[in-house]
């Protein structure tokens, strides 16, 4: 039986990646270290993250460990994700520090935000940052 103490940050994350990107529902995959925001991984339709936006200092995405059989994203789809990164990045400690306001013990560990178009669940590790979104439409069938 492995031992998880043994495991990488990218095989930890790696673990499940695809399942998850497989649920219904699942729109794309984000996985980002904690530390620095940078991209560790990414999944699914990332080019619908895509807004235009003003330049500013923004986390990067990793090719340390890329994935089989996959392609090199576009400009667009590589800014998209990135600026999705950062907002995300950005949300989890905009929010970690509210709760360390509110009882320096506590910790986030996973955050839900709805809005009319999609659900980003948010899963917040001392290595890594796991965003999911979700397309808010019920399954048709």
């Amino acid at each position: 039986m492995a031992d998880n103490s043994e495991m990488t940050d990218f095989d930890y994350i790696n673990k499940n990646f695809d399942r998850v990107l497989g649920k219904p529902g699942v729109k794309a995959v984000l996985a980002l270290d904690r530390e620095t925001g940078n991209v560790l991984k990414t999944g699914g339709n990332t080019e619908s993250f895509r807004k235009e936006s003003s330049e500013s200092s923004k986390p990067s995405i990793s090719n340390d460990a890329p994935s089989e059989g996959t392609t090199e994203p576009s400009n667009a789809e590589r800014e998209g994700v990135i600026e999705l990164a950062t907002l995300v990045w950005n949300y989890v400690n905009v929010t970690e520090q509210f709760v360390q306001d509110l009882n320096k013990e506590d910790t986030t560990r996973l955050q839900r935000l709805r809005t009319a178009t999609q659900e980003l669940v948010i899963i917040t590790d001392p290595r890594f940052i796991l965003a999911v979104a979700h397309d808010t439409k019920p399954n048709s069938g």
